[in-house]
């Protein structure tokens, strides 16, 4: 969800939020409604428990739309209904998919319009005069880069005719805390036994598989820990001498999802040493993108890159992209051993098909469907 174009302030008081529900979407996106809520419209909508709802949110691009739609409207015939989709409906409370404040602004005062609320400053918003729009917009544009450099980075892309200067490209993940919690993850892999991480942060039980990790501490926190260089004596790595059920702990997650964020925040749109640009690597599997933080374009890059191995600097000419975004995927997909150098003669067989505007869609969409996710949005090509 994208709040791009973000609402100007308003002239008047706020009034009351509306009330919204979106009772068939998982927690995951739950964190993301609650965020696009409070920054993207400026809280004036609200999650909250259906039976508190005065509107209804329903994604049709996601499960059995038509039975939802069906059993809304009999268990809450009074509240109005949200549809959230890729591709328009006929519904006066359509909001088009990704998520942008001037679409959710207009359903908004639909809302409150039915329901006879207050008039809602929201409306002002919507028709704009152009030229503050404009300038509200690009300050929109910095605040969302700034986020995104947090997993990408700001590299420019380096020459592909000019490896000496490439050395900007690439980090040392052992020298941060990256380095040490792969290491961590490693040894409880190789032992079966979970391993105790312990630092500035405090202990970390790392466990063996994609166990679950404690993390009593903000993402602001972590990612500004992450940046910081860590040598060996700061970190004391030590097996666990006993089980320990934490999957019941206040705040945890999955080992996969810890060390992708760890990874993105630490490489910024970088490489680790040693892997080559200009030499195809290969991805292994598809990631679980659905429980990983989301990076821009990742569904682009895995649909390419799966069966054709490519050379990273390739990789981001064949799909358009500054390079900042492959390193940052390639990165990632690393620390979860899902890809390195190709060193199989079947990798070198099939070069990767050209791909089109039209094509990178089809293929986009029937991948998508494989993995549940429904259509994908025209942004994510």
């Amino acid at each position: 969800m994208d709040p791009i174009d973000d609402l100007p302030p308003d002239d008047g008081p706020m009034l009351d939020p509306v009330k919204i529900a979106a009772p068939w979407m998982d927690e995951r996106s739950h964190t993301m409604l609650r965020e696009f809520f409070r920054v993207g419209v400026k809280s004036r909508c609200v999650l909250v428990e259906p039976e508190r709802a005065q509107a209804i949110l329903i994604d049709l691009d996601r499960g059995e739309a038509a039975r939802r739609l069906q059993e809304a409207r009999q268990r809450w015939p009074n509240v109005p209904i949200i549809e959230l989709s890729v591709n328009h409906t006929n519904e006066a409370l359509f909001v088009r998919k990704p998520l942008r404040a001037s679409g959710m602004a207009r359903a908004l005062l639909s809302v409150r319009r039915r329901l006879r609320l207050n008039d809602d400053p929201v409306t002002e918003s919507v028709s704009v005069a152009p030229a503050r729009a404009v300038a509200e917009s690009a300050a929109t544009r910095d605040a969302e880069d700034e986020t995104t450099s947090f997993l990408v980075g700001v590299n420019s892309d380096v020459n592909p005719a000019d490896p000496a200067g490439w050395a900007r490209a690439f980090y040392a993940p052992e020298e941060f805390l990256q380095g040490h919690l792969q290491r961590a993850a490693a040894e409880a892999d190789a032992s079966g036994r979970a391993m105790s991480l312990s630092g500035v942060w405090g202990t970390w039980i790392i466990p063996p598989g994609n166990g679950a990790i404690h993390i009593d501490m903000p993402d602001r926190q972590l990612r500004s820990l992450c940046v910081v260089g860590m040598s060996s004596k700061e970190v004391r790595l030590a097996a666990v001498d006993a089980d320990i059920d934490i999957t019941q702990a206040p705040h945890f997650t999955p080992r996969d999802a810890l060390l992708w964020k760890v990874t993105l925040w630490t490489a910024r749109g970088r490489v680790p040493q040693g892997v080559p640009l200009d030499q195809p690597v290969y991805l292994k599997h598809w990631p679980d993108l659905n429980t990983l933080t989301p990076l821009p374009h990742a569904l682009r890059i895995a649909a390419l890159w799966l069966n054709h191995p490519l050379s990273l600097i390739a990789l981001a000419e064949r799909l358009a992209l500054p390079q900042r975004n492959v390193f940052a995927f390639y990165a990632g997909c690393a620390a979860l051993g899902l890809c390195g150098p190709a060193r199989r003669a079947a990798d070198a067989l099939v070069d990767a098909p050209a791909v089109s505007p039209s094509g990178m869609r089809a293929l986009m969409s029937r991948l998508s469907g494989r993995l549940g996710r429904g259509s994908v949005p025209e942004s994510a090509m």
